[in-house]
């Protein structure tokens, strides 16, 4: 499993990110295919790259972040709407999830399966963007840490996935419940 160094946290942020994955485009999407906009979830949220695209499309959106220091950067943008969780681990809810966003970050989760079991059972959507392996080797995870296609339909087998291509080294899939 890699883990992203927090103290590279201005790399989220950057320039070159925008150029490569801007998050218009990702929203752009679940704005066409997601009609109910209530309540959204973005796991590994960082500093808020895809959680400000959120917000303004969902009425709430709760960031869910293991690191504090990228929590802290995520809070300062000042998001009205958005709650943050520092947790590694599913929110215990008792509610519904219109949407679940995984942004380059289910490589980095331990606890894959408890996320593809708590969507299953929680929310609507589920998008995942992760990085294509044997492209853009000079960023993001090393090869051996990024996930196939297959692993993540595989993980999420409650969803009805749609691959849609936004990004040069990333895959989107864009899951509905079955």
């Amino acid at each position: 499993m890699h883990v992203f160094p927090e103290d590279m946290w201005h790399v989220l942020e950057s320039e070159g990110r925008k150029k490569s994955e801007p998050p218009e485009r990702l929203t752009e999407e679940i704005k066409r295919r997601v009609k109910k906009r209530n309540v959204a979830f973005d796991v590994g949220a960082g500093t808020g790259y895809f959680t400000a695209e959120l917000s303004k499309l969902f009425e709430k959106v709760y960031a869910v972040e293991r690191s504090e220091k990228l929590a802290r950067i995520l809070s300062s943008k000042g998001l009205k709407n958005v709650g943050i969780i520092i947790s590694e681990k599913p929110p215990l809810i008792d509610f519904d999830v219109d949407l679940t966003l995984f942004a380059d970050s289910l490589h980095e989760i331990s606890c894959r399966e408890e996320y593809a079991k708590w969507c299953c059972e929680k929310s609507e959507h589920v998008v995942v963007v992760e990085w294509k392996k044997g492209v853009c080797q000079k960023a993001g995870p090393p090869d051996s840490h990024r996930l196939e296609e297959e692993e993540v339909i595989d993980l999420f087998n409650c969803f009805d996935f749609e691959r849609i291509d936004l990004y040069p080294c990333h895959y989107v899939l864009f899951g509905s419940r079955l």
